[in-house]
């Protein structure tokens, strides 16, 4: 038996409105073309209510075994789910489960909120939700990248996957059917922005580290991408995109994207997977296969 390396590509659908409805289906493609030339099994973090617009696609994943996760209901800038209101998160979760739930038939058990957003409330709605994953945690992140800057919760928050407090999103406590699985980061983020902006050398010494962080502890490698940015990206509105501090955290992230066009971002993202699959111990997972079929992610295969 060989106790293998977990990791866990997860995709995030946004509504990315600098592109094309044609070239984010078209993206779409591409990303999943790609997985299956490298063997990955990934979760699809989807926004509800743009995710008829690629049914076809999304049926198309289910069908060879990815994960339809729930990314919100509208991902706009309101929807933040670290200070909403408990009423309004309700319902918001809930008519986003039903849309998602409706459109695949199958029940949605992972969530990742909009710019990786989530709180104690939010978890408890999820746990009444029968969710088992929030992959909305990004532990010991602390970035320019980020739209969040300096985030606390993150800094102090496990690196483990664990069950979160009643009182804190960011603390292991008593849920008991809810775990956190945090987005792998050391300071930077092991996510497709920090591939763009420093290259796939980096970000294979970056995946190394983590690789022999999980084979001393069993914790589980988490890769964030966006599936969009594989499409053509038009021109950014500065004067909408700087209106906050918060917003001003994706403009840069985005003009760092814009440096490299969609097909070198394609070609970079299938040199690093090629890299990750190249360690005959790892397996890519699902969110929820992830915690269904291990403890920790002590997963073994013959």
């Amino acid at each position: 038996m060989m106790k293998v390396v977990p990791v866990l590509i997860t995709c995030d659908i946004d509504p990315t409105p600098e592109a094309t409805l044609k070239s984010k289906q078209n993206a779409l493609d591409l990303n999943f073309a790609l997985f299956e030339e490298v063997g990955v099994k990934a979760t699809f973090f989807t926004v509800a209510n743009i995710a008829e617009l690629y049914h076809y696609r999304i049926r198309q994943l289910l069908e060879h075994g990815h994960e339809i996760g729930c990314h919100g209901l509208t991902h706009r800038l309101d929807e933040e789910y670290s200070r909403m209101p408990e009423t309004i998160q309700r319902d918001y979760l809930t008519k986003a489960t039903h849309k998602l739930e409706d459109l695949t038939g199958n029940p949605v058990r992972s969530f990742r909120g909009p710019r990786v957003k989530t709180s104690h409330i939010t978890q408890q709605i999820l746990e009444e939700l029968n969710y088992l994953v929030d992959s909305s945690v990004c532990s010991q992140r602390m970035d320019f990248l980020s739209s969040n800057l300096i985030h606390l919760g993150w800094i102090f928050a496990p690196r483990l996957p664990y069950r979160p407090s009643y009182t804190s999103a960011y603390k292991k406590g008593e849920r008991r059917n809810l775990w956190v699985v945090p987005v792998s980061a050391f300071i930077l983020p092991f996510i497709s922005s920090t591939l763009y902006t420093f290259g796939t050398l980096m970000m294979k010494r970056f995946f190394d580290a983590l690789y022999f962080e999980t084979k001393q502890n069993g914790k589980p490698i988490v890769y964030l991408m966006h599936p969009f940015e594989f499409a053509p990206h038009g021109r950014l509105n500065e004067k909408t995109t700087l209106q906050s501090l918060k917003a001003r955290g994706f403009y840069i992230r985005r003009r760092l994207k814009l440096r490299i066009d969609e097909q070198k971002r394609l070609e970079y993202t299938k040199n690093l997977l090629k890299y990750m699959a190249s360690f005959e111990d790892v397996r890519f997972i699902t969110m929820s296969s992830y915690i269904l079929s291990s403890q920790y992610g002590q997963i073994t295969r013959v």
